[in-house]
């Protein structure tokens, strides 16, 4: 019997172009998000979306299929870039440990298109890890979190069942994506006071740039 899944795949990958370029005449970006977490990230991504009517056609969410480093996740997003460059915005979604200076590196240099403006890779660091920018949903913190465990052990005193593999994880949260804005911002001037690079997070800029692409009820 034939294996026709290379078809289908081609056939989803045309698909996700041709509704990308519909949402890029609504004057939406083209998004692509790579992930280092294979669960919580794209469940909280997925979620934050759907939950605030995203246009899900204009953003393509990856995981990062093995690559768990600041540098390898770069290279992933660089390889799907090169492979289908209709993207205007490409986000690498990590934790804040390993080679950050590397991948800061290997993102300075741009991926070009041609007829089109180059793209920069953006890195959306959180550290120690995404569970930190989770609490910011319920309080401010600044203290300091030596390993995600820590950052989960203060997490599980607001959301006591909290698991990595929660698919409604934003559902859990959202009621507080703005306290968390709010929080991620006033970290970044207390930061900026002390010369402090931990805790943090870059996903409430994740966050504003995907609210900004919510769908009007005259485009449903």
């Amino acid at each position: 019997m034939r294996d026709n899944q290379p078809k289908h795949r081609q056939s989803r990958k045309q698909q996700r172009k041709l509704a990308r370029r519909s949402a890029s005449r609504q004057c939406m970006p083209a998004v692509l998000i790579v992930c280092e977490g294979n669960e919580t990230e794209p469940n909280y991504i997925r979620g934050l979306c759907e939950a605030n009517r995203v246009n899900t056609a204009a953003v393509e969410l990856r995981r990062g299929d093995g690559a768990t480093d600041p540098v390898s996740l770069v290279r992933r997003a660089r390889q799907i870039f090169e492979h289908d460059p209709s993207f205007d915005r490409v986000f690498v979604v990590c934790d804040g440990d390993g080679n950050i200076e590397e991948a800061r590196k290997l993102t300075v240099q741009r991926l070009r298109c041609k007829g089109r403006p180059p793209v920069t890779i953006e890195l959306v660091l959180s550290r120690p890890s995404i569970e930190f920018w989770l609490l910011l949903h319920f309080e401010y913190s600044s203290r300091s979190y030596p390993t995600a465990a820590d950052a989960i052990d203060d997490l599980k005193g607001f959301l006591p069942t909290y698991e990595k593999a929660d698919r409604r994880i934003f559902e859990q949260v959202a009621h507080g994506l703005q306290r968390a804005i709010d929080n991620a911002a006033r970290l970044k001037r207390d930061l900026s006071a002390t010369g402090s690079i931990s805790p943090d997070t870059d996903m409430a800029l994740l966050a504003g740039m995907l609210l900004s692409m919510r769908q009007d009820d005259s485009d449903r």
